[in-house]
């Protein structure tokens, strides 16, 4: 089956980075927002329609439908870009049988109970154990938050 065209976890899921960096330079036609939340909220799936270019495709899909989706003969694997809100939920879709190679972590937001490990990443313990889990299945973890950044080895941050 073919790879994914690129997978991030970004917080705020479609953006000004996403519509102006991500999608053109990827080359990619579909967005798929793997988010229960999202996909269980009108309102939120109506703006995030709206952010959302003319010609590019998207699906809002609970991240157990978004695995269907995706392992499911109609997705268009190299021309799609996937949006996780966070770590859980990558995890999520990989133990639903989505195979991935590399995961973009491009933004955690800031919380008081997380440590900051760079200008857009800030963890907890249970994140960090949660992405170890996702690097012993072999898929890297790239902190970067736009195409043209230099992208780092998430465990090189995480001592």
């Amino acid at each position: 089956m073919d790879k994914i065209g690129h997978v991030r976890i970004d917080d705020r899921l479609i953006h000004g980075q996403i519509v102006a960096s991500w999608i053109s330079v990827l080359g990619c036609n579909t967005i798929v927002v793997a988010d229960d939340k999202a996909a269980g909220d009108p309102l939120q799936s109506m703006l995030l329609e709206m952010a959302v270019p003319p010609g590019i495709k998207l699906k809002i899909l609970k991240v157990a439908d978004a695995a269907a989706w995706l392992n499911s003969p109609e997705a268009e694997r190299p021309r799609t870009l996937v949006v996780l809100r966070d770590v859980v939920s990558a995890l999520a879709l990989v133990d639903q049988g989505v195979e991935l190679d590399e995961i973009n972590v491009g933004n955690v937001s800031a919380n008081p109970k997380k440590t900051k490990y760079s200008k857009s990443v800030w963890l907890d313990e249970q994140d960090i154990e949660n992405f170890r889990s996702l690097r012993d299945k072999g898929i890297y973890l790239e902190v970067r938050v736009v195409p043209s950044e230099k992208g780092t080895d998430l465990f090189s941050m995480v001592k």
